[in-house]
Order: C-alpha cells, then sequence, then structure tokens
C-alpha cells in the first residue's frame, strides 16, 4: 500500500509514515549488516503508540536473540561479519567507544580487512577456516600494497585479534589465529615505524613561509575580503597557539577571557556518521564534544594571539558569548574537515611546498618553534594538549632532546 504522509523523525526513533489505510508504519535503523551497510526495522500499527510499542518489542527480541549465538553460528561468521558484530557490540554497551571511534574501526573493517574490490580473501573466508598464515599473509599484503601508513595496518590486525578474543570470552572458539603470528607482526611493524620515524622530516613552515602567509592575511584585510580574512586570522591564530583544527572550530567567544588574557580549550569539533539523532542519514556531520584525550586546558596566550582574537572580534559579525569565535559566509561555525580543505587550497595558491599540508603543519611550527626558543617539551605538550612523547615523535622538527619534569598549573604558560 502506498505511503501518503511522512512525519519527521522523532530524535533518532525512526520515520513515521501515515498510510491511506488510517495505520501507521514506523521504519528505525537497528546496527549494521554483515557487508557494512545499515540494517533497518520496520512495523506497522494502528496509531503512534502502537508502532512505537511493537518497534521496542521487536527490539527488544532481537536483542534477547542475541545472546542465543552460539559457536555454530559464530563459526560460519565470515571474518568481516565477525569484526563488525564485535563493533556493534561495543555501539550498544553505551560509553564503550566514541562515535568518531566507531567510525574509524568500521573504516578499518571495511576498507583494510573485508576491502570490496580488493581483492582481499581474509574478510570473506568463514572464521573458523582461518589459519594464522592467513592473519600474517593480509597483513602483509597490506604492507605490500603501500596504500596506507604502517599504524593503520597495525589497527587492521588489533581489529582482528580483539574480534577473535571476544569471540574467544564468550566461547564461541576456542582458538584465535592471530595468537601465533601476534609477536612477528608487531615486532615488523614496530622495526617500519621505527625506520619510517628516522628517515622521515617533521614538516613545518619555514620563516619564510611564514611571512607570505602572513602577507596573504594582510593583502585580504586591504582588499575588504572580510571571510577570507577571518579565515585568515584563524590560521594566524593556530599557528600562535598550536590548537588542533578542531578545538579552535568549537571555540566560542565565552571561552576568551580578554582582562586575563587567557584562552579556555575544553571542547573540539569533529564530523561523524555515528550517534546523530537522525540515525537514518547515512551521511557525515559535524558535533561536538570533549578534547582528543580529554586534555582540555585554560591558556595564557602571548600578544600575537591576543591581538590577533581581539581584532577577530572587532570585525566577527557576531559577538555574544555564545557565537563562535569562527563562522564562514553562512555564518555558521566551521568543521575540521572543510577547514582543512580550504587550507591546503591556499597554501596550494601560494605556492608553499607540497609538503605543507593541512593544520597539523601549523601545530608542529608552533611546538618547533617554542623547542628551539629552549621552552621544555613537557610543557609545549601540556600547552597544545598532548603527551611529552607524542610531541618529541610527530611535532617538533628536532635539534636536540630535551627532558624535563616540571609541575604543570592549570593555566599553562609559556
Amino acid at each position: 500500500m502506498a505511503e501518503d504522509k511522512k512525519d519527521k523523525r522523532l530524535n533518532g526513533e525512526g520515520t513515521l509514515f501515515f498510510l491511506p489505510s488510517g495505520k501507521v508504519r514506523l521504519k528505525q535503523m537497528y546496527g549494521y549488516l554483515p557487508n557494512g551497510g545499515k540494517r533497518y526495522l520496520t512495523v506497522t500499527g494502528t496509531s503512534k503508540t502502537d508502532a512505537r510499542n511493537k518497534m521496542n518489542q521487536k527490539i527488544k527480541r532481537l536483542e534477547e536473540q542475541a545472546f542465543l549465538i552460539d559457536d555454530t553460528v559464530v563459526k560460519k561468521m565470515t571474518v568481516g561479519e565477525l569484526c563488525l558484530a564485535h563493533l556493534n557490540q561495543h555501539i550498544d554497551e553505551r560509553g564503550r567507544l566514541k562515535d568518531k571511534s566507531v567510525d574509524r574501526r568500521e573504516s578499518t573493517i571495511v576498507n583494510q580487512i573485508i576491502g570490496k574490490g580488493k581483492g582481499y580473501t581474509i574478510g570473506r573466508l568463514q572464521v573458523a577456516t582461518v589459519k594464522p598464515q592467513d592473519i600474517h599473509n593480509h597483513i602483509e599484503m597490506l604492507l605490500k600494497e603501500n596504500k596506507v601508513a604502517v599504524s593503520s595496518v597495525g589497527k587492521a590486525f588489533d581489529v582482528l585479534n580483539a574480534a577473535y578474543k571476544w569471540a574467544q570470552s564468550r566461547q564461541y572458539l576456542y582458538t584465535n589465529p592471530c595468537d601465533p603470528v601476534k609477536d612477528t607482526i608487531k615486532n615488523r611493524l614496530k622495526n617500519l615505524q621505527k625506520r619510517d620515524s628516522s628517515e622521515g622530516v617533521v614538516t613545518v613552515l619555514s620563516e619564510e613561509q611564514i611571512n607570505v602567509i602572513m602577507d596573504h592575511v594582510k593583502w585580504l584585510k586591504e582588499n575588504g575580503q572580510l571571510y577570507q580574512y577571518i579565515f585568515g586570522l584563524s590560521i594566524i591564530l593556530l599557528k600562535d597557539t598550536g590548537m588542533r583544527v578542531g578545538e579552535l572550530c568549537a571555540l566560542r567567544w565565552s571561552d576568551f577571557d580578554q582582562e586575563t588574557g587567557t584562552l579556555n580549550i575544553s571542547k573540539t569539533r569533529y564530523v561523524s556518521k555515528h550517534g546523530k539523532s537522525n540515525e537514518e542519514d547515512s551521511s557525515y556531520s559535524a558535533r561536538e564534544g570533549s578534547v582528543k584525550n580529554y586534555h582540555s586546558r585554560t591558556i595564557a596566550l602571548g600578544n600575537e594571539a591576543i591581538n590577533t582574537l581581539l581584532e577577530l572580534y572587532r570585525i566577527t559579525p557576531k559577538k555574544d558569548m555564545d557565537d563562535y569565535i569562527l563562522v564562514n559566509r553562512s555564518m555558521k561555525p566551521h568543521n575540521p574537515t572543510n577547514y582543512d580543505s580550504n587550507l591546503k587550497k591556499m597554501y596550494k595558491k601560494l605556492g608553499l611546498s607540497d609538503d605543507v599540508s593541512g593544520a597539523h603543519t601549523l601545530r608542529r611550527t608552533f611546538a618547533t618553534i617554542k623547542h628551539n626558543a629552549g621552552y621544555k617539551v613537557e610543557d609545549i605538550a601540556a600547552y597544545i594538549g598532548d603527551e611529552p612523547a607524542t610531541v618529541l615523535k610527530h611535532y617538533i622538527s628536532l635539534t636536540q632532546r630535551v627532558v624535563a619534569g616540571d609541575k604543570i598549573l592549570n593555566i599553562v604558560r609559556l
């Protein structure tokens, strides 16, 4: 029977369809299919309430059936299905994984394990037939392709190992084919990462490149390019604070204390397709949450950063305390993905080298400038909200290593 009228989504509880017969149909997303696609449930009731009650009963039955999975069922699953089932278990248990983590795990399963059209066999093999050599061969294939970073290959192995361990913990399986090759694979990946680290160079902006960007921002101001100028000032702010781009996009005017010259960094914006109220929409959208690794902090700004924020306040059309500091032409906050894309286009337009890519170059530049000026790695790490080891390895173009153990205050100063 044709659907006559559709009601708006109910806070993530599906979509209502009002049928010509007077009945109400409810469609709602529930987990994922073995191929990685979204799974939908549909029920028909005599009213909204009846449809909702029937949907709740259907979900309850499915959840009860989930506990009836036995070793026979699991052994007939493919490896890809097992990994997705393990992921769904974490999604169902509230608080186990952040929505962004779900995105990353799902991406690893779909792209590095199932790998549609890539000729991978591991994702199609039945769980019970997989041998240690199959795991080893798959990891070697990913390394040979050289299409993803070594760390991403390591994540693919971790997902496989975690899925098998989960099946073991529930006594669905007695053996884990990852166990016999775990040490070999981990050591190989570790050695490759060491080699990449020793051969690689941390890319930062040179003084000349910084001047090119500063001159361009000045030109934008002089030529009345308001929103490009706002964007340019935000680039300077990243260079002078070392913030992550998601932290920048989440800043509101209430986070900037003009009297004390401090900035409160407690949230980040990011894009995700999980955990939204609109569960039936498979597209990514911007969301807001806690900063990475919960590294909330209040930083004492330098004079350059203070002046940049004051200039942004002077020219921005939206100045209320709840307004975002950085807005686009639509008067909405930027999302990090689009920001990074626009920044890369600007780098290219200004003729900067291909090595200069994205907002993280500004973060690395800040860390390197402060390190070369004699600031301690621990203090730099606290200021940009990261771990000292990570800052040393990924953010500083090193001339010498600095080791110190000073106490970190609530307000971080450099």
